[in-house]
């Protein structure tokens, strides 16, 4: 285990609540993982607000459907562009002062959307699907078949996969908001150097110009010689 004494408080996984409780190894750690999906935390979530309001930007409305779709799909790139942004602009929001609720909505809506996958996976594994044939590039018939590959991968017993993996929104939120306040820090600490350095370096200008003027030397007041008596 690390020494304490070498901790990083400037790490942006640092917690100041667990350093001062004691705690050997004080960082937190990104929440992964599927929430239990609220149906009313898919609707009844409070929307981010916005600085200022624009036909085709993150409205309440465009919100509330990015969250619906995002439940269907359970992907965040196609849920964006159901509402016609780039997944880009999405996680910026997640972002933003007051996104609390709408990551949660988001967490939810993850969960239910996976979900449904996997349930439209297990019918289509065992239940078949609707498959065409095809006979000198014509179609002459469809036939459901059952995907065997698809129901050993569901059966295959793997207890770890990419949802339960996947790190929660709310969790990649808190560490991103950590990050913009260090990067906000570090400026203002830069700021203040560069300040400090352009005082100590007009002082020293003022110095030399002083020491280079003649005029200013003869008028500097002259120690008197110490005579023997």
């Amino acid at each position: 285990m690390p020494d304490p004494l070498w901790f990083d408080p400037q790490n942006p996984h640092y917690n100041p609540d667990k350093a001062a409780a004691g705690d050997p190894w004080p960082y937190d750690y990104a929440v992964t993982g599927l929430v239990d999906p609220d149906p009313k935390k898919l609707i009844d979530f409070a929307p981010v607000p916005r600085l200022r309001s624009r036909r085709n930007g993150w409205t309440p409305e465009v919100q509330r459907i990015f969250i619906l779709a995002l439940s269907e799909s359970g992907c965040v790139s196609r849920a964006a562009r159901a509402v016609g942004k780039a997944p880009r602009s999405a996680y910026r929001l997640l972002e933003a002062d007051g996104a609390e609720e709408f990551a949660e909505a988001w967490d939810n809506a993850i969960a239910f959307g996976i979900e449904r996958l996997r349930e439209t996976a297990f019918d289509r594994a065992f239940n078949g699907m609707e498959v065409p044939v095809y006979r000198r590039g014509k179609l002459v018939r469809t036939e459901i078949r059952p995907c065997n590959r698809l129901a050993i991968a569901l059966l295959s017993g793997r207890d770890h996969n990419v949802a339960q993996n996947r790190e929660r929104a709310s969790s990649r939120r808190l560490y991103r908001r950590k990050l913009l306040a260090l990067d906000k820090f570090k400026r203002q600490q830069r700021a203040e150097e560069e300040a400090r350095w352009a005082e100590h370096k007009a002082v020293m200008d003022r110095i030399i110009a002083e020491e280079n003027d003649p005029a200013l030397r003869r008028r500097r007041r002259v120690e008197p010689r110490i005579r023997r008596l």
